[in-house]
């Protein structure tokens, strides 16, 4: 059923020589999928650090902004006449938040000549970004935008009295650095 084959020693060493090389290009392979899968793994933890601090600075956001409509509320209390007050502030936006990056830039200009006088000009450039991480695999952030009020709507009992109402009035827009139109004053 099978022959038996005779090599010479020269094919004997071209044989061995092949299956050493498709044996190492097999094991590269499997080695290269297996590091791809890895850094797969490591890009999809830090999407979740990332995401996961969005969330954690969302509830910092969140929690700033209802404290931010205590303390106003508390202010605005303390003013003479003002009686039960209530306040509601809008956002025009979200908090936005600028993480550190590592990043690398390349650019090379190759130039030809050839034979009849023409010249070709080529340039290539990359660019490439990683996020930079602490120990715990946070992101590192730089800076954070807070979020801009868009208006403010003021309901107090004691603003029946033009002068309580106007005192209100000014007083959020000193308090919060807004303009006028942004703020709105009503009796309960």
């Amino acid at each position: 059923m099978f022959k038996k084959i005779n090599f010479n020693e020269k094919e004997k060493k071209k044989l061995i020589s092949l299956l050493v090389v498709g044996l190492l290009c097999v094991v590269s392979l499997v080695a290269l999928d297996f590091l791809q899968r890895k850094e797969k793994i490591s890009d999809t933890d830090k999407g979740q650090n990332i995401a996961n601090q969005s969330e954690e600075t969302g509830e910092e956001a969140s929690s700033k902004k209802d404290d931010l409509e205590k303390q106003l509320t508390a202010i605005l209390k303390e003013i003479n006449g003002s009686g039960d007050v209530s306040v509601m502030i809008t956002y025009d936006n979200s908090q936005e938040i600028e993480p550190a990056y590592n990043s690398s830039s390349t650019k090379e200009t190759t130039s030809e000549t050839d034979s009849s006088g023409g010249e070709r000009t080529v340039e290539t450039s990359s660019e490439n970004k990683t996020i930079v991480t602490s120990d715990s695999s946070n992101p590192i952030v730089i800076k954070t935008k807070e979020a801009k009020i868009k208006g403010v709507l003021v309901v107090a009992s004691g603003a029946k009295d033009a002068q309580v109402k106007q005192t209100l009035y000014e007083a959020v827009q000193t308090a919060l650095q807004i303009s006028g139109h942004q703020v709105e004053v009503y009796a309960k």
